[in-house]
Order: C-alpha cells, then structure tokens, then sequence
C-alpha cells in the first residue's frame, strides 16, 4: 500500500527535476551556449553558467547524465588576481560518458568517444577513443564500431517501436539475454524528451540508413566465411 501511495509522488518529483533541469539548459542556451542540431543532452549536464557561451556542441552529438564542462579556472586568482577562461569544443558526432569532467580550453572530436567517468584536459582528437583521468587515446572511435558490428552479426537486434507498444515485453529481454552477453535495437523513439534541436524525421532517415549499411556488411561477412569454408573443403 505504501508503495502504490509514493509511486506518484515519485513520479511527480521526476517530472519536476526534468523541468527544471529543461528550463535551466534552454536559459544557458539563451544565454549563448552553442547547440547543434539532434543533439541529445541528458539530465544533470552542468554547463559553466558563467561562460555558457564559450561552450559549443556541433551535430549529433550524445551528452550523457552528469557531464561537467568547465571553460574557468580560478587556481590562479588568490595569488595573481585573475581567472583563467578558455572555450570548450565539442564537434560533430561526439558521444561523452556519464560522469565526464571536461575541463576549459579542450576541443574534442569530430567523432570522438570519451568514456565514462573521464577527466579531459587536453584536446581529443578525429575519430578517437579515450578514458581515464587524465583522459588518453586507447584507440579509434571507427575501430570500435568495427566491433560492435561484428558483435551485431550474431545478436539479437530488437525495434524500438516494438519495446515502445509492448510488443516485445521486458521480460522477453531479459529472457533473450540469458547466457548472452550482449543484445542491440534499433530505431529512433516516436519522442525523446532529452534531444535538442532535434529533426526526428531526419534522425529517422539517418538511422535507417545506417542499419541497412550494418546488413550490407553482415550479408558480406557471410558470404566471405561460406568462401573460406568452401576453400577449406577442397
């Protein structure tokens, strides 16, 4: 009974948090802080709120929960008198982790992945991939893609819009993840309160594009592991 009597208080604090949390980034954004198109920005991102506008996200790019980006740094004030302000870019196509600390004066990408729990105090760049405090390359954003495609040709892939009209149930999920180790989807959701500046169209059209690029290289793969077979054969 207790659950069922905070469950909508629950949800009514949530629902305050997002639009809080909303209200806060369209202000930054008012206040110059350079959005992209279809960029998709979770909840809990703190932006400088003193220099919004030397914070510039390009296209496509993925913020997750609780990214911090810094472009002040007070180290030097007590004994020179004067802050440090340098501008953060974050350019096209970038995925940054959750808990990311970006620090001022980083340019980062275009295509870049930052993971998890990083601190960047130095630029990142073209198509790398980095972790770590401080943040270091540890390969190519392409190379990992490469994996995750090879993982996908052996995968479950689920549609969204199947999860999203119960179609396909959590529990056939979970089911489906027993013994497995990984599983994928596919799709844009029909509405995703977290994305800025989003053209859903768009962002459906690229998505489709993408997946039959991801069925064009496992048909492929295929075909050049039924060729070896048959060479081993003979």
């Amino acid at each position: 009974m207790l659950v069922k009597l905070l469950k909508p208080i629950g949800m009514l604090v949530s629902y305050i948090h997002y639009k809080v949390d909303r209200l806060r980034l369209a202000k930054l954004i008012q206040s110059g802080l350079n959005v992209g198109k279809n960029v998709y920005i979770m909840e809990d991102v703190e932006f400088d709120r003193g220099y919004p506008y030397l914070i510039e996200i390009g296209d496509n790019c993925r913020i997750a929960k609780g990214v911090r980006i810094l472009t002040h740094d007070a180290t030097t004030f007590r004994d020179l008198g004067i802050n440090r302000i340098a501008p953060v870019r974050i350019l096209e196509g970038c995925f940054i982790g959750e808990r990311v600390i970006i620090l001022p004066g980083v340019t980062i990408g275009p295509r870049a992945l930052i993971a998890a729990g990083s601190v960047v105090n130095r630029d990142i760049g073209e198509d790398r991939a980095a972790a770590g405090n401080p943040a270091r390359p540890y390969g190519s954003f392409s190379e990992l893609l490469d994996r995750y495609r090879d993982a996908a040709t052996a995968a479950t892939i689920f549609k969204k819009d199947e999860i999203e009209n119960g179609t396909i149930t959590r529990e056939h999920i979970r089911m489906t993840l027993e013994g497995k180790k990984v599983a994928f989807t596919r799709g844009v959701p029909r509405k995703d309160p977290y994305y800025v500046n989003a053209d859903f169209a768009e962002m459906r059209d690229a998505a489709i594009r993408a997946y039959e690029a991801l069925l064009q290289h496992q048909a492929m793969k295929q075909t050049q592991e039924q060729s070896a077979q048959g060479e081993q054969k003979t």
